[in-house]
C-alpha cells in the first residue's frame, strides 16, 4: 500500500485481531502442556500469548512475561502458547525452561486460527478477565498498564468495546489510504480516547498531509493526563521532538508528557534519555547533559545513550568556542542594524 497512510496501516492492522473486546475467550483445548498446569479463564485474570521460538522480539518478552506473573502472584495467570512444534518447544524450555516462569503449551491449528486470523506476526497477547472475556490485545510490551486496571477491577468494558470498533473503523479507513475516509475516523477514535496511541500517530500524519502543522497542538493539549500511562506519555514526548519536519514538532508539550511519565516511573533511562532530547530542542543544554548522564548511570551499555551524550557534550563545547561566540554577536549585530 502506497501513500503517506501506507507504513501506518501495516502497523495499525499489526494491533488488530478478529476476536473482539468483549467476547467469550475461545477454549484452549486440545493444547500440549509442556511446562505449567491447565489454566482456568474464571480463577484469575489471564494473558494468553503467542509467539514463536524463532522469533527474537518473542523471545525478548520472556523476562517481561516473567516479571509481570512474579508482581501478581496468584492474581494472574500468565500462558504462552506456539504453533511450534511439542519437539521444537521441548528443546527450547529445556535450553532456557529457568527464565519462563509460566506455562507454555502448543496449540492445535484450529485454536491459533482462532485466536490470530487478521494477526500476521507475533508476539501477540490477550488479556482476559476472571469473567473469562477479552479486554485487551495487543504487542506484549504494551501489556502493563492495562493489566493492571483488570486486575484491580478499573476497567469500563463498554468503554473498551467501543475503542474497539473504533480502532477497527480507523484500520478499514486507512486500507482506503484515502484522507478524507481516515480524518473522521481518527477524529471519532480521538473523541472517545484522546491519549490513543494509534489515533495520535494517525492524526499527526494527517496534521503533515494536510500541512496543519496546529492540528498537532490541538490534539495533544486536549489530552488528559489523569491515568494517561508513563509509557504512552513517553512515546508522546519523543513524537513531539523528533517528528523529521520541524514545524510539526511541539516541545512545550513533550516537556509536559516527559515530566509525566518521570514521575510515575523515576528509575527509568529511557525516559531519561527522552526528556534530555526534549531539554535540547528546549535549549537547556546544560540540563540535557545531566539527564543523558542520568541515562547512562542506570544503562551503562547502551550506546545510543553514549552518543546523544557525546553529541550534546560537542555542542557545549563548541558553543565555548571564541570564534563561534564571536560571529554570532557579529551576526546579532548586524540583525539589530
Amino acid at each position: 500500500m502506497g501513500g503517506i497512510f501506507g507504513t501506518i496501516s501495516l502497523l495499525c492492522l499489526i494491533a488488530l485481531s478478529s476476536l473482539n473486546i468483549g467476547e467469550p475467550a475461545p477454549s484452549l483445548e486440545g493444547t500440549h502442556w509442556i511446562k505449567g498446569k491447565a489454566y482456568d479463564f474464571k480463577k484469575q485474570v489471564t494473558i494468553v500469548e503467542f509467539w514463536r521460538t524463532t522469533c527474537g522480539s518473542c523471545r525478548s518478552q520472556i523476562p517481561h512475561l516473567t516479571s509481570l506473573q512474579h508482581t501478581y502472584g496468584d492474581r494472574l495467570s500468565v500462558i504462552t502458547v506456539s504453533r511450534d512444534s511439542v519437539e521444537k518447544l521441548e528443546e527450547y524450555i529445556k535450553a532456557n525452561g529457568d527464565q519462563m516462569d509460566f506455562a507454555v503449551g502448543s496449540v492445535t491449528k484450529e485454536v491459533g486460527d482462532t485466536y490470530m486470523s487478521g494477526v500476521p506476526g507475533v508476539p501477540y497477547a490477550f488479556i482476559i478477565n476472571r469473567d473469562g472475556l477479552i479486554v485487551w490485545k495487543g504487542h506484549p510490551s504494551k501489556i502493563d498498564d492495562i493489566l493492571s486496571k483488570t486486575i484491580d477491577g478499573m476497567i469500563d468494558m463498554e468503554q473498551l468495546k467501543k475503542i474497539d470498533r473504533l480502532e477497527t473503523s480507523l484500520n478499514d479507513a486507512l486500507e482506503t489510504n484515502d484522507p478524507n475516509i481516515i480524518a473522521p475516523a481518527d477524529s471519532n477514535l480521538l473523541a472517545a480516547d484522546p491519549g490513543n496511541e494509534l489515533g495520535l500517530e494517525i492524526g499527526m500524519r494527517l496534521a503533515i498531509y494536510n500541512e496543519e502543522p496546529g492540528m498537532v497542538k490541538e490534539m495533544f493539549d486536549n489530552i488528559n493526563f489523569t491515568g494517561l500511562s508513563s509509557r504512552n506519555a513517553n512515546i508522546f514526548a519523543k513524537m513531539l521532538v523528533t517528528e523529521s519536519d520541524l514545524e510539526y514538532r511541539y516541545p512545550d508539550a513533550a516537556f509536559r508528557f516527559s515530566v509525566h511519565a518521570l514521575k510515575q516511573d523515576p528509575e527509568n533511562g529511557s525516559y531519561m534519555d527522552v526528556f534530555a532530547r526534549v531539554l535540547y530542542c528546549l535549549a537547556d543544554l546544560d540540563n540535557a547533559i545531566i539527564w543523558e548522564k542520568k541515562a547512562i548511570s542506570l544503562n551503562p551499555d547502551n550506546s545510543s545513550f553514549q552518543k546523544n551524550l557525546d553529541y550534546y557534550l560537542s555542542l557545549k563545547a563548541t558553543r565555548g568556542n571564541k570564534d563561534y561566540n564571536a560571529y554570532f554577536q557579529l551576526r546579532e549585530s548586524k540583525t539589530v542594524k
